[in-house]
């Protein structure tokens, strides 16, 4: 265990951690998940996958926000990997959902264009599903944050997001929403209003105890609820960062 998660331990975390978690059991698999597939091996990512969407005993979550604590962008690999790794282990589609406007990267990782995506979706009150992008022949989808480009709204209205948010649910079995890290003022109403819950993504390069512990107080003064966190032991890289 590394020394930040032994710090958050002390400082009242408790088992609220996903580090180290077992792959459950085949027996213990979601009804809808497919078989593992043996040409990727069971890592981290998988086992947050598995504990996150596919285990049993607890309310199905299918809507899952990812975010960092600092401006590093440590959550988006970890949104991105674990949506493409969903998509091997369930038959129904995914979408990743990259709701950083000022800062989008999602699209990197899969190769895809930010011409138009999420934030066009909710200025012009269209459907997200007509901005995703599909990923190969494949049930992930990606759907951009849209180009930050000039002469754009300043602020997104929470209450236009969170309905496009909440139609794009109806649109795709499970979500996956890459947002901004804690550090910035975005706000996190419309996320907690369409999500099941939040992973906290810290960087192994150092966020402290006391940063991750006000993370946590602003998701619960959002209501956003706290499905555990994970440390990103890799860095940023683009694009091939998805591979084993």
């Amino acid at each position: 265990m590394s020394r930040n998660f032994e710090l958050l331990r002390r400082a009242g975390w408790g088992e609220e951690y996903l580090e180290g978690i077992p792959t459950p059991s085949p027996a213990k698999r979601s009804p809808s998940a497919k078989r593992p597939n043996p040409a990727r091996p069971t890592d981290r990512i998988s086992a947050l996958v598995q504990k996150l969407f596919l285990g049993s005993g607890t309310p199905q979550i299918r809507c899952v926000v990812f975010l960092g604590c600092a401006d590093s962008g440590g959550g988006t690999p970890v949104c991105a990997r674990a949506a493409q790794t969903l998509g091997e282990q369930v038959d129904d589609r995914v979408c990743v959902v990259d709701a950083k406007f000022e800062d989008p990267s999602v699209h990197r990782f899969f190769e895809k264009e930010n011409l138009a995506g999420l934030r066009d979706a909710v200025e012009h009150s269209r459907g997200g599903e007509n901005f995703a992008k599909q990923v190969e022949d494949t049930n992930l989808w990606v759907l951009p944050a849209g180009a930050p480009e000039k002469g754009r709204r300043g602020s997104i209205s929470q209450r236009s997001l969170a309905a496009c948010l909440e139609q794009l649910r109806t649109d795709f079995p499970y979500m996956l929403i890459d947002a901004p890290p804690l550090s910035s003022k975005s706000e996190l109403s419309a996320l907690a209003h369409v999500s099941d819950g939040a992973v906290l993504v810290v960087d192994s390069s150092g966020v402290t105890a006391d940063a991750a512990l006000r993370g946590r107080a602003r998701l619960r003064k959002a209501n956003l609820r706290l499905l555990g966190m994970v440390l990103n032991q890799g860095q940023t890289t683009f694009p091939g960062s998805l591979g084993n």
